[in-house]
């Protein structure tokens, strides 16, 4: 059991078995007396103070096991990203059967955080059966169908529902499954009557940015967004398109093109709303005014390619380490090893199958070190680029030719981290040799 005082912030329950007992004692008016802990502890979470009253619920949690109280401990850590712990405080209070909606709808949510679409569609399911025309559950559920691909399921999920948020979110499915421009005649009325706050104004963005309207999702994406963040973000949104329409959701869920590798932990952007944003973007719906264009990058000069001597492709073997990717342009990522002598080895069978393709694209590395945590994938991997690519067309058809080929890639940007590890990372210890990739080459 978890022997807890309110000094102790990193007690949590790893197991059932862990968890404490409900105690045969427990009052739950004293817990809810006015100036008790429980009291504080919600009125802390309410106001989106998460890191004080967590500490409140786990010692509440401990001395008495209330069900509520460990139901709001997990729905406060899930809100702070610790959605493991959440996790496994709520699928213990369902094995108990002390489960309510909102606790089904958390730890739905939370799953759907977790990239576990199958789990979260469970739990959005049993919670529809305390609520059944319960919004926030039915989104919920709606977004699970369509991360698992069931883009069907989804939308009969959300056709009877009309509130805003629903209306989002039915917007966002339209979006990501290839018609932006239904989307936008469903988010511009919203936006319009002011009923939709930041959220559902970066969802008219990204709609405006699927339908080709880069002025315009430029124009309300400022209204929360500073520069750079619009550049991270559009550069993100216009990465959906390499996808498959399952994956774009999943994307959208989990906040990266790939999870599987470059998702460290899930959270959403969350920004305050204001008057004055939400008269903003009013104007930009009432008035058919000249759009002022997104700033654009100033061209830099491009290097002149070294002379290369003529190889035959069947002969070709890549002897160089390839220099790690640039900060600019696109690039397909083709796999990832352990070692770098396996990634020079990748580049070579892809350019043996596929070199007519290849012809006048680099390989470049990039580097990535996980530690050594208990999840896969650990430790430190040699990343496999092809590029940089000019631009996303470029990069969207070279990924297509190279897949009817056999061979995954998917389009990403380079982040912004790579190749600049810490000093002391599991990268200073040496790897197992071994030829362990992400994506198949097709031999």
């Amino acid at each position: 059991m978890c022997a807890s005082t309110i000094a102790l912030l990193g007690c949590s329950y790893q197991s059932a078995s862990d968890m404490p007992p409900v105690a045969s004692d427990f009052s739950a008016a004293r817990a809810q007396s006015a100036g008790g802990l429980k009291a504080i502890a919600d009125d802390l979470a309410a106001n989106g103070q998460h890191e004080a009253a967590i500490p409140l619920y786990r010692h509440l949690g401990a001395k008495t096991g209330d069900p509520a109280v460990l139901a709001a401990l997990a729905n406060s850590l899930s809100a702070r990203g610790a959605h493991e712990e959440a996790v496994r405080i709520l699928t213990t209070l369902g094995a108990r059967g002390q489960m309510d909606g909102n606790s089904w709808y958390t730890l739905g949510k939370t799953n759907l955080a977790l990239g576990q679409f199958e789990d979260a569609l469970s739990a959005f399911e049993q919670a529809r059966a305390y609520s059944p025309s319960d919004s926030k559950i039915l989104s919920g559920q709606a977004i699970s169908e369509a991360a698992m691909g069931r883009t069907g399921d989804a939308m009969n999920t959300l056709a009877v529902v009309m509130d805003p948020t629903g209306l989002s979110n039915r917007a966002l499915l339209y979006a990501t499954t290839g018609h932006p421009e239904v989307a936008v005649t469903i988010l511009e009325p919203l936006v319009k009557s002011g009923t939709l706050g930041p959220q559902g104004r970066q969802n008219l963005a990204m709609a405006y940015l699927l339908d080709g309207r880069e002025s315009d999702a430029f124009q309300i994406a400022r209204l929360d967004l500073d520069p750079e963040t619009i550049g991270d973000t559009f550069t993100f949104y216009r990465s959906l398109s390499s996808l498959a329409p399952s994956e774009r959701m999943q994307a959208l869920v989990t906040g990266t093109i790939d999870p599987a590798w470059t998702r460290d932990e899930a959270a959403n952007l969350q920004i305050a709303d204001s008057t004055d944003r939400q008269d903003a973007a009013k104007r930009l719906m009432e008035q058919p005014v000249m759009m002022a264009k997104a700033p654009e990058p100033e061209p830099k000069p491009e290097p002149e390619p070294e002379p290369e001597v003529e190889v035959a492709q069947a002969d070709y073997e890549l002897t160089e380490i390839p220099p790690l990717v640039e900060p600019e342009g696109w690039a397909l990522q083709i796999g990832a090893y352990r070692t770098i002598d396996n990634l020079m080895r990748g580049w070579t069978i892809l350019y043996r199958q596929s070199g007519d393709l290849l012809q006048d694209i680099p390989p470049r590395r990039s580097e990535v070190d996980f530690g050594d945590r208990d999840t896969d994938p650990k430790g430190f991997y040699y990343r496999l680029n092809a590029g940089p690519l000019k631009t996303l067309k470029q990069a969207k058809d070279l990924c297509e030719e190279l897949r009817a080929r056999g061979t995954s890639c998917w389009i990403r940007p380079p982040e912004k981290t790579e190749g600049s590890l810490p000093d002391e990372t599991s990268a200073t210890k040496k790897p197992a040799s071994t030829t362990t990739q992400t994506a198949s080459l097709g031999q």
